[in-house]
């Protein structure tokens, strides 16, 4: 079989499924399995695919078609402009996510402190956000938590893969109870999907990324709400604590804030969808 062909085969079969963007992914299935770029890919399309090739790039194909997460089948996701390595030990970063990197890079970026600022990644998964802070800027001291060692060996991983290894510092623990000091920024993308509408979720979602990850009781606010509560408690005046959050959120995240931290200034940030997406306190 020649690759267009698989490409003709490999796209009928995701669109029969009801996968969004079946051409796309079918492509990347394809160069995934042959290991290589999309130059090589479009120069060979008119070329024999190798038997085994072709049934390693259909065992993919299977595994997509049961509906695991793209990101997970390869093994990668690309996260600013950096590429990740995924397992469904940790969440599949999402381009929404991006916005936490650039409030916190803004907050580096006017620092006027003696020493570099400390940047807390709290619930950090894969790393992505710690990570990209750090390939960003050399002007902070960066430590990722989680309650996951599985997500913290990713995230390690994905450090010395990324060359940053020896710029961070990854602590197992609740939230802020690992930093050995008051942080001055804070980045956190927390679960915050209400328990009721998980079986509302796409498949690629409740059946396959971890629901530690996503859940977070009723309302969708516990873990974000003992977030705040830890902060009321281990942020210093001038600390910045920046929160994202699901649509629709964002007020009653500011609302705790207030409550929770009072006097704290309070901005909402929207993403590219014009969605409120990152809560920013500053205590």
């Amino acid at each position: 079989m020649r690759l267009r062909e698989a490409l003709t085969d490999f796209t009928t079969r995701l669109r029969a499924a009801r996968i969004d963007e079946a051409p796309l992914e079918a492509e990347v299935l394809l160069r995934h399995a042959l290991g290589i770029d999309r130059r090589c890919y479009v120069l060979r399309l008119g070329e024999e695919v190798t038997p085994d090739d072709l049934e390693y790039a259909r065992a993919l194909l299977a595994r997509r078609l049961r509906h695991e997460p793209l990101a997970y089948v390869t093994g990668q996701r690309e996260f600013y402009g950096l590429l990740f390595t995924v397992t469904p030990d940790v969440l599949i970063p999402r381009p929404e996510t991006e916005l936490l990197v650039e409030r916190a890079l803004a907050h580096v970026t006017a620092w006027v402190g003696s020493r570099p600022p400390l940047v807390a990644d709290i619930g950090t998964g894969s790393g992505c956000v710690a990570i990209a802070i750090a390939r960003s800027t050399a002007h902070a001291r960066i430590i990722g938590t989680d309650v996951s060692q599985g997500a913290l060996a990713i995230a390690q991983l994905n450090a010395r893969q990324l060359r940053v290894a020896g710029r961070l510092e990854w602590l197992q623990g609740d939230l802020l109870a690992p930093l050995p000091e008051p942080p001055d920024i804070v980045t956190a993308n927390l679960p915050y999907i209400p328990s009721g509408e998980i079986t509302e979720l796409q498949p690629e979602i409740r059946a396959f990324e971890p629901i530690q990850a996503l859940c977070a009781g009723e309302d969708g606010l516990a873990l974000i709400r003992r977030l705040l509560e830890q902060a009321e408690l281990r942020l210093t005046r001038g600390a910045v604590l920046l929160i994202e959050v699901a649509a629709g959120q964002a007020p009653a995240v500011a609302d705790l804030a207030r409550d929770l931290l009072p006097g704290a200034e309070i901005v909402i940030h929207r993403d590219l969808a014009g969605t409120g997406r990152c809560v920013e306190v500053v205590r």
